[in-house]
């Protein structure tokens, strides 16, 4: 379950549905229908607490009585459960021999990342969006960091917080960025997982809520999971342009004035998956909701570098927006130049990198000093890896949504500006189905189910763009060939009628 007490103001449902076509009869099933994708998509979370009938009908400028029979259409399918003096809640309608909100599908043999073993023949591995490495800046880095390491030879070799050096180039860079740091407030990490798992053990307990998008980054839902916290989710809008889109500002602002969480985990800039990118004033009402809650925000920046079709200059970083008590901004080479090279870090303030430095040093005492030297290297002059890995980005995008309106016109793919993938919309919800068919033609998926954490999403796929774009062309090939037989294919996990 998602584990979120937030209850939908009928503003943000009237938002949301949109207006009412002329040409829909009845109007009630027209507004239950909505109501359904917005459960589907993530967009309207599990466990929600929707607008009273009178609310709704205000809002929308309907009669109570077509609210109410939607409301009731709802709850005779199994999509709200109603109790007086609670309300109407939103879930997923029972289906035999499980739960009401299933289990996560899982994503592969091997779990985390998919497949463990090459399946079919030639395969197409699309389930992980992670580029090459630039080779040549790579090399060039290496090279240098040869030369820097014989100065730490005659030492132990452990850095708790990590290569001065290495903390002071990042700090730089948020200085340069708007947001004054100095290297007391960088602790470095393997990686940007590593610095979540880090940040979410040390900042929150078992049964903690914590905040997140819906769909979001499917790894770090693992890591909340199987660390005991509760999810609790604000469903995100397809982006319709670069910049902008994605977050409902009330909605997140209610979901944490309701469910008042711990920790915020949000992806600001490109979200995996929906390439969203969050603009100036949406960060700032998001932190000014966040301080009001008492909750932190842990602003997953990642992907910031990769920006490769944005007019005019980026957002701030959540940092440059705080007073310095509300964020923490996790940070990665591994995303941007390589996911072999695992460096991530952390920004707070001097207090939280010295507690989160003394917790890290139960579980790993210090990050490798080679690998922490070929990323000063790399951040002394990051744009010529930089330039190519845009570059192959942008390619890949154009040569994935080339080939989709081509092939599945019906497909509707996001267009983001910057980022590692597509988050696509299939025309109906048949993505596990379809996952489960393309390995037989050589390719393997991330169903959108992966990417939420109550078995919702089933009408998206993520597409990476990191793919060699012949590649990524001959991978929507191979997927018309199945695309047609996994949509027709009865949708298992819900009773027979239930889209009706």
């Amino acid at each position: 379950m998602s584990g979120t007490t937030a209850r939908v103001s009928a503003a943000a449902l009237a938002r949301y549905v949109g207006s009412v076509d002329a040409a829909e009869h009845p109007v009630y099933r027209w507004l239950a229908g909505r109501i359904r994708a917005g459960v589907l998509d993530g967009r309207l979370a599990l466990d929600a607490t929707l607008p009273s009938e009178r609310e709704l009908a205000t809002g929308m400028d309907l009669s109570r009585t077509t609210v109410g029979a939607a409301y009731t259409l709802l709850r005779e399918q199994g999509w709200i459960s109603s109790r007086r003096g609670s309300g109407s809640r939103l879930r997923l309608p029972d289906a035999p021999g499980r739960a009401t909100a299933p289990p996560r599908a899982p994503f592969g043999p091997a779990g985390i990342h998919g497949w463990d073993t090459p399946l079919g023949a030639d395969p197409i591995d699309l389930t992980t969006a992670c580029l090459p490495a630039p080779a040549d800046a790579l090399r060039t880095a290496l090279a240098g960091a040869t030369t820097r390491l014989p100065r730490y030879l005659a030492a132990d070799g452990y850095q708790p917080f990590g290569l001065r050096e290495l903390r002071e180039a990042i700090a730089e860079r948020y200085s340069r960025g708007g947001a004054p740091t100095t290297a007391e407030q960088i602790l470095i990490t393997n990686g940007a997982q590593h610095a979540l798992s880090l940040a979410v053990n040390t900042l929150s307990v078992v049964g903690d809520r914590v905040l997140v998008e819906c769909p979001t980054y499917p790894v770090a839902l693992d890591a909340l999971l199987a660390g005991g916290r509760v999810p609790t989710t604000v469903g995100l809008h397809l982006p319709t342009a670069p910049v902008g889109g994605g977050w409902d500002v009330e909605l997140v602002a209610a979901t944490l004035r309701h469910s008042t969480p711990r920790l915020a985990y949000l992806i600001p800039d490109f979200q995996n998956p929906t390439g969203a990118l969050m603009d100036t004033a949406t960060r700032e009402q998001i932190l000014a909701a966040a301080r009001s809650a008492g909750t932190l925000v842990l602003a997953d920046e990642s992907n910031r570098d990769l920006a490769f079709a944005v007019d005019g200059a980026m957002p701030p970083s959540m940092a440059a927006l705080d007073d310095g008590s509300r964020v923490l901004t996790l940070g990665s080479m591994s995303k941007a130049f390589w996911g072999g090279l695992r460096v991530g870090w952390i920004r707070s303030s001097p207090a939280s990198i010295r507690r989160l430095a003394r917790a890290r040093a139960l579980t790993d005492m210090a990050g490798p000093i080679l690998d922490q030297l070929i990323a000063v290297e790399l951040l002394a002059d990051p744009e010529p890896g930089l330039t190519v890995q845009r570059a192959r980005l942008a390619a890949g995008a154009d040569a994935l949504l080339g080939a989709l309106a081509r092939e599945l016109p019906d497909w509707r793919p996001t267009r983001p500006g910057g980022g590692l993938c597509l988050w696509v919309q299939l025309p109906g919800p048949f993505a596990a189905e379809l996952t489960r068919q393309a390995v037989g033609a050589g390719v393997q998926l991330a169903p959108g189910s992966r990417f939420g954490p109550d078995g919702t999403l089933e009408s998206f796929v993520r597409l990476p763009i990191t793919a060699d774009p012949a590649r990524l062309v001959e991978a929507v090939r191979r997927l018309t060939g199945v695309a047609a037989a996994a949509a027709s294919t009865p949708a298992a996990q819900f009773p027979a009628g239930w889209l009706t």
